[in-house]
């Protein structure tokens, strides 16, 4: 039997967190694909997850905060970070509804280094960064690719004072949206509530379990959206229509654990 959307997050961890976060001033954007066109993007033993009768690709950003890793306090400072991700509807043999992330750009480099080693999750580095305004919530990453494939390298010629083309950005994702009212809607909580990361480490494919208060999502317009980050992942043109979903959720708490090895 399928498990309604709205529970997935409330069951029981696994296992004991290996990570806690508070999200805050969450985007939500969503567009409809073709199951087939997506299948080579996700992880071997997932698939597209297919609902109301179409795959989906999203682009999620977000501001961490309270960052723990248990049983350690938290981090502070050291564990705020703006995320901008891309990513994909995902679905496993055992029916586990989750996300598989193309990308999660932010510039913290300690997440980016522990995410890499010991979850598999593609974090890229880029100057990442938020700002919300009453009901208007904004989140922007631009990459510097030199730096991503060279950091000594791209240090060094913006020493140099090298012309402004070897060192332009590269891969930028802009988002602005300005919230409205609660929805409450079975497809609402099926783009929004996953139960966990489908995630490729090595050549097996992981599940991260995700556990998180039921969300009170809202409606949003669509102010700005612009930027080729799609390009960077194989997802060309994907800002070139608008979503078919756009929510906001104002906050909750993350908590993340292990939940397996999808094969």
């Amino acid at each position: 039997m399928t498990q309604p959307s709205w529970t997935r997050a409330a069951v029981p961890l696994l296992h004991r967190p290996v990570t806690q976060h508070a999200w805050e001033d969450v985007v939500f954007a969503h567009w409809r694909h073709e199951p087939e066109s997506l299948q080579r993007l996700v992880p071997r033993g997932t698939r597209p997850d297919v609902v109301d009768g179409s795959a989906w690709v999203g682009l999620t950003a977000y501001v961490f905060r309270e960052t723990r890793v248990p049983p350690f306090p938290s981090a502070g400072r050291l564990g705020t970070m703006t995320e901008v991700t891309i990513e994909i509807l995902t679905v496993d043999g055992e029916g586990r509804r989750g996300v598989t992330y193309r990308t999660v750009d932010t510039d913290n480099v300690p997440a980016i280094v522990a995410a890499h080693a010991l979850l598999g999750v593609p974090y890229t580095f880029a100057h990442a960064g938020s700002r919300r305004r009453g009901d208007t919530v904004a989140h922007r990453s631009v990459r510097h690719t030199g730096r991503v494939r060279h950091p000594v390298r791209w240090v060094r010629s913006l020493r140099q004072e090298r012309p402004a083309e070897t060192v332009r950005p590269r891969h930028a994702a802009s988002v602005r949206v300005t919230a409205g009212d609660p929805v409450d809607t079975p497809l609402a909580a099926e783009l929004t509530t996953r139960a966990g990361i489908h995630a490729r480490y090595l050549a097996q494919t992981l599940f991260w379990q995700r556990q998180h208060p039921p969300l009170v999502v809202r409606s949003a317009r669509l102010d700005r959206l612009d930027g080729d980050l799609p390009d960077a992942v194989g997802m060309p043109g994907l800002f070139d229509r608008e979503p078919d979903s756009l929510l906001v959720l104002d906050g909750t708490t993350v908590r993340y654990a292990w939940g397996g090895v999808v094969r």
